[in-house]
């Protein structure tokens, strides 16, 4: 149906059943209008990019919801700031490596966790877990991945900096070649 006026159900159903047995069976495609060139309409892969915080579950709730709507794959993406991995390791005088391990096994579950979470929508879900900077790594993988929709929280675990939007955020919106849905 994608970039197709679809006619009215009366006009695809009169000859087919009457009023009352079609109104029971109304589905969100039956009704949806896809002009040519639309995000909606067009849209095959969104990417979520996920951190942890409260924004990225919001995030992931309108992720979740479009790549259904719009019968998308859905890649989950968490990014293992290894900046902070370096920072907390010479604070600590921890071992760097069993440091970046623990970021792993817990960017791991988190993945896990919203992949589970999908199930409730019956999308199709890929979990990348990178190491990095977060907004260059999420617009590297939308550019390789060739993503139609990013989804973000407007602010992630280090919180709100400026104008309600964090840092990442700002960086993704302003550097990806994909259109960029930001979640308050």
């Amino acid at each position: 149906m994608s970039g197709l006026l679809v006619k009215s159900w009366y006009e695809k159903t009169k000859t087919q059943v009457n009023y009352s047995e079609y109104t029971q069976r109304i589905y969100m495609e039956d009704i949806r209008y896809c002009a040519p060139g639309h995000i909606f309409c067009s849209a095959n892969k969104v990417m979520l990019a996920v951190d942890g915080s409260e924004g990225s579950a919001r995030a992931a709730t309108v992720a979740f919801e479009v790549a259904e709507m719009t019968k998308s794959k859905l890649f989950i993406v968490h990014v293992i700031p290894t900046s902070v991995v370096k920072q907390f390791s010479m604070m600590s005088d921890a071992n760097p490596d069993e440091v970046l391990h623990k970021y792993e096994a817990k960017g791991t579950k988190l993945l896990d966790g919203y992949k589970g979470a999908a199930e409730d929508y019956k999308v199709e879900v890929e979990l990348i877990l990178e190491k990095g900077s977060p907004s260059e790594r999420i617009i590297l993988q939308a550019k390789e991945l060739e993503v139609d929709l990013i989804v973000i929280g407007s602010e992630g675990s280090a919180g709100e900096l400026r104008s309600g939007v964090g840092s990442s955020t700002e960086r993704v919106v302003f550097g990806s070649p994909s259109p960029v849905l930001v979640v308050k």
